[in-house]
């Protein structure tokens, strides 16, 4: 049996990525580089992509995908049947997948469109959406069960789907959800199809397959925080495109906002959105119907109403501040406790970029202010903090007065002090005070670099 292997796309190297190993809450690093294939090749659907992707696809979201691998596949115009099969759906995915045998009913009429497509299901509109393309492929056997008896659930395999299932493991179009378990009953999530209905695509496309380029997000950039009210999402013009979608997910990869746009970018403020990280991803609707998307793009909108600057005061000494502590955080460490409340006296102090006094402060002028109000000595930036102040502590062994440091790769960007309960306080950025913030979710969990002790 000859599988015809096209490269679409090469793999992509996830380690370019600032402060995160994927893309988006809702697409896996094993999709991935399918995902952008299917995209390019223009397979897969609005439906589909402005949902969260690990969650389970629909029958009708289903029959997008093995429409329009179809219609590339074969390069025809698709007919259109007048009015629906069924009594609970309009959707012309599903008339046309019914009319071309790829897809039945389920019982009076109707089909179900909102029901979930396991994956011995999707095996057979796999299947069946090849035979109609009528393209050269050996239908498995039904009594053969070769390939299902490699899994130790194979046994769970329906007998209509017998034949199916056999034929997409034996062409690489489906594999077990591991080594050893194919999980034929279980529903099958958005990002498993794309990767199917592409591997369908590379495996049986004749040579001349089309091929679109994706829109690429330029603005923001991977991984970036963003700390202004307002700001651009822009993107590459896709020839022949005739209007964008954009579709922003939350972290846990679900829709919080869709627009449509005829141009290449589009303004958001706090009005529009909160604070918190987010992921974008943009589509381009061609003049033909075929939708391509873009990988999507993390962010992080850390924009806060900026508050008056209050008035300087002069730090407290370190004999003042470690009996009667105003600060919300404490430890049994003396020289530790003189620290934070040291740094709780300036809580509200804006930041001042390159600032080292009360009357504003940067992240690190922030730090070596504090400590030298104790006594302690420590170089003036990030960088150099990081590369020669106190000694490296892992994160499990965190204690209050420590030092927290956040970048990517080697390099850190920013710093703080550890107050204790995951907590740091620190002066963020331009727009900003010095606050309290948490370490253990969001950016600063993402960014997480490590960690110096500088009191003993």
């Amino acid at each position: 049996m000859k599988v015809i292997q096209k490269m679409i796309l090469g793999a992509i190297s996830l380690s370019t990525l600032l402060c995160t190993s994927a893309f988006a809450a809702d697409l896996s690093d094993w999709a991935v580089s399918d995902y952008q294939s299917a995209n390019a090749a223009g397979l897969v659907s609005y439906s589909v992509m402005s949902n969260n992707l690990k969650d389970s696809i629909t029958r009708a979201e289903f029959c997008e995908l093995a429409m329009n691998l179809y219609k590339k596949i074969t390069d025809e115009e698709v007919i259109t049947p007048v009015g629906s099969p069924f009594t609970d759906t309009d959707n012309k995915a599903v008339a046309q997948a019914y009319a071309y045998g790829i897809v039945n009913g389920t019982s009076d009429g109707k089909f179900t469109p909102d029901r979930l497509v396991t994956r011995e299901e999707m095996a057979k509109m796999l299947v069946s959406t090849l035979t109609a393309s009528e393209v050269t492929f050996n239908i498995a056997d039904g009594a053969d069960s070769s390939y299902v008896d490699a899994f130790t659930d194979g046994g769970d395999v329906s007998a209509w789907a017998m034949s199916s299932i056999n034929t997409a493991l034996s062409y690489g179009l489906m594999t077990g959800v591991n080594d050893t378990t194919l999980a034929p009953l279980k529903a099958t999530s958005r990002e498993q199809a794309i990767v199917s209905i592409n591997r369908s695509y590379a495996a049986f496309a004749n040579d001349n397959y089309a091929m679109s380029n994706a829109p690429e997000v330029w603005t923001p950039g991977n991984g970036e925080e963003i700390a202004v009210k307002s700001f651009e999402i822009s993107w590459s013009v896709v020839p022949d495109a005739e209007n964008y979608h954009v579709i922003i997910k939350n972290t846990d990869g679900e829709p919080i906002i869709l627009k449509d746009t005829v141009f290449n970018n589009m303004t958001f403020d706090d009005t529009i959105i909160g604070t918190g990280s987010y992921s974008i991803t943009v589509g381009a609707v061609l003049s033909d119907g075929t939708e391509v998307y873009s990988l999507p793009v993390d962010f992080h909108y850390t924009y806060v109403t900026p508050q008056p600057a209050p008035a300087p005061t002069k730090a407290p000494s370190s004999s003042s501040v470690s009996a009667g502590s105003s600060a919300a955080y404490s430890t049994s460490n003396p020289a530790s406790q003189a620290i934070i409340d040291t740094a709780a006296q300036y809580l509200g102090t804006p930041y001042l970029w390159a600032g080292t006094t009360p009357a504003g402060f940067d992240c690190s002028g922030f730090v070596q202010y504090v400590y030298s109000q104790n006594g302690y000595s420590l170089t003036r930036t990030t960088y150099t903090q990081w590369d020669n102040d106190g000694t490296y502590v892992k994160k499990s062994d965190l204690q209050p007065g420590d030092l927290v440091y956040f970048g990517s790769g080697d390099s850190p960007s920013h710093v703080g002090i550890y107050v204790g309960d995951g907590m740091m306080i620190h002066s963020p950025r331009t727009g900003d005070v010095v606050k309290y913030s948490t370490i253990d979710s969001g950016y600063y969990a993402d960014c997480y670099l490590g960690a110096k002790r500088i009191i003993g």
